[in-house]
């Protein structure tokens, strides 16, 4: 629990380094002090944000802002900071400073009193996987303290024995004995000593571990270090093909639809590597509705979970919200960091009403009764959507590790989906229906090299805009950022030009978005408009479907 009593910005603004130890009123930011100095050392090799240094992060937001620099967020100040420092170490090959990064994001932060929770970073998307993997503690006395600390322990663990440092060192990331809540001095079990150079709470003994050696053992089995010739195979796989269908959460089902696949040919090469580590994501029905049975979710729509390879160029599998615009954060192993980081956010930033809170809360609860092995397969993200009334299928979808090795016994199993009351059955019928795409996050593929840029997929279903209608838009909305248009032909123009004035994308690319909009030029006109209704539906099938072009 770290707690601010007063500052005075003048102390903070005369030193930029801290080389040498300063003693502060803000209690508890020295507590961990090695890897305060290691990452400053690391950060002080490139700084280009001008931060002043690791341990405003560690302060409150007030006290943090005299030395956030370039950083617009100060919430995401200990990301950055984090992040920069992972960067320069990686640079230098320091796997020690690139573990000592990786601890400092998992530090925790003051939170102003005891119990309180610290915000989450949603405005910026750390460079390394490594890095927005990791989120920091909380304070031990706030709700759920203990099964989130422990998820973000053993999730800070497998990172750092992906990069080839040790594991355990992940324990060192925790935090004091929790502080009784209303106490008027908000210090709690706290210590806070400048000039203890290991760091008071670990000399002091006052260090609670998250969770058991033999559990940080457990949860980075099968977690290799990445080598030389593993990041060579993650650069050049490239997506044998890319095939885009969707699968409505209706429990009717459609005749067969007209389905359009796009397949572009890689080399042999890079098909094998594919066929095993491509980057696939389940078919999931998806409401951008805001407000419904299970909750108003204010600005921000159902907080659903997607499992697959490739997020942020992982080779191996891993969780991360559907929607990254309303729920900004990296992926991770452990589905409880993703589970908390969302409920936080229905809090700090989409204004969701109690209703949703508790489903949210119900989610989590529901995913922590699976069996432990099963919290690292895509079952967990569907029991989690199961819990918002939302049909996914990535149970379905083979775990894989950093090395691209299949997972045995990871695929199967059954799934509740709760049931909206009758009185939203109307609603459910007519929800806006979006399928999970199948997508390689990689910049450049045997189609291309797509510059900055993923590539332009399109998604089409009813809800884009607040539209009732179907229409269509881009998958990647920061990269391709245009609003929905019943004209696929709108969409398809903008993303290639949007190759040519943002992305900077190759000649191939271009050739690529080019046959793209030919093969879409080709379809019938019926094909084109087709839509349909699930009152449509025939009652006796057990799904729908719905057709999205890309």
């Amino acid at each position: 629990m770290l707690s601010v009593k007063s500052v005075f910005l003048a102390l903070l603004l005369s030193s930029t380094s801290l080389a040498a130890p300063i003693r502060r009123e803000v209690p508890q930011e020295h507590s961990h002090e090695p890897f305060l100095t290691s990452v400053r050392a690391s950060l002080n090799l490139n700084n280009p944000d001008k931060i002043q240094d690791p341990v405003f992060a560690l302060l409150g937001d007030a006290a943090a802002s005299a030395g956030k620099g370039n950083i617009a967020d100060v919430t995401c100040l200990q990301q950055a900071t984090a992040d920069q420092a992972f960067t320069n170490a990686k640079a230098k090959g320091d796997i020690q400073g690139m573990t000592d990064a990786l601890i400092y994001r998992a530090l925790e932060r003051n939170s102003g009193s005891v119990g309180a929770i610290s915000k989450t970073c949603t405005s910026l998307k750390a460079t390394n996987p490594e890095i927005a993997a990791v989120q920091q503690h909380q304070d031990p006395a706030s709700t759920n303290a203990a099964a989130g600390n422990k998820a973000i322990v053993l999730e800070l663990a497998k990172q750092i024995a992906s990069i080839g440092g040790d594991p355990q060192q992940a324990l060192k990331s925790g935090t004091f004995k929790a502080g009784t809540i209303g106490d008027p001095t908000a210090k709690g079990n706290s210590c806070d000593d400048a000039n203890d150079a290991n760091g008071c709470i670990f000399t002091q003994n006052l260090l609670v571990e998250d969770a058991t050696a033999a559990e940080i053992s457990a949860a980075v089995a099968g977690v290799a270090a990445a080598t030389g010739a593993a990041a060579a195979a993650a650069t050049t796989a490239a997506a044998a093909a890319t095939t885009v269908a969707a699968a409505a959460g209706a429990t009717d089902t459609c005749p067969p639809q007209s389905t359009v696949t796009v397949t572009v040919q890689p080399t042999a090469a890079a098909a094998a590597a594919t066929d095993a580590t491509a980057a696939s994501t389940a078919a999931l029905a998806v409401s951008t509705g805001t407000s419904g049975s299970f909750g108003n979710f204010g600005s921000c729509p159902l907080p659903l979970i997607k499992f697959g390879v490739g997020f942020d160029n992982r080779k191996e599998t891993s969780f991360e919200p559907q929607d990254q615009t309303a729920y900004a954060h990296g992926s991770a192993q452990a589905v409880g960091i993703i589970e908390q980081f969302m409920c936080d956010n229905l809090v700090n930033k989409c204004g969701a009403d109690a209703t949703a809170k508790a489903t949210c809360a119900s989610a989590k609860t529901a995913v922590s009764a699976l069996p432990a092995a099963d919290l690292k397969f895509g079952i967990a993200a569907d029991t989690w959507n199961g819990a918002f009334g939302v049909s996914s299928n990535f149970r379905n979808t083979g775990a894989v590790d950093n090395q691209g090795n299949a997972i045995a016994g990871s695929t199967g199993g059954n799934v509740a989906v709760a049931a909206a009351p009758a009185a939203a059955a109307g609603a459910a019928a007519t929800a806006a229906l979006v399928a999970a795409i199948p997508v390689d996050t990689a910049t450049s593929t045997a189609a291309g090299n797509f510059g900055s840029c993923p590539l332009p997929l399109i998604k089409f279903g009813v809800g884009f805009d607040n539209r009732k209608e179907t229409s269509f838009e881009p998958v990647d909305q920061t990269a391709y950022a245009h609003g929905s248009a019943q004209a696929v032909g709108i969409i398809t123009q903008f993303m290639c030009d949007n190759l040519v004035n943002k992305c900077g994308a190759d000649a191939t690319a271009k050739a690529t978005c080019a046959s793209a909009k030919t093969a879409v030029a080709a379809l019938t006109t019926a094909q084109l408009n087709s839509t349909f209704k699930v009152s449509d539906c025939d009652a006796q099938n057990t799904a729908c479907h719905a057709a999205i072009t890309a």
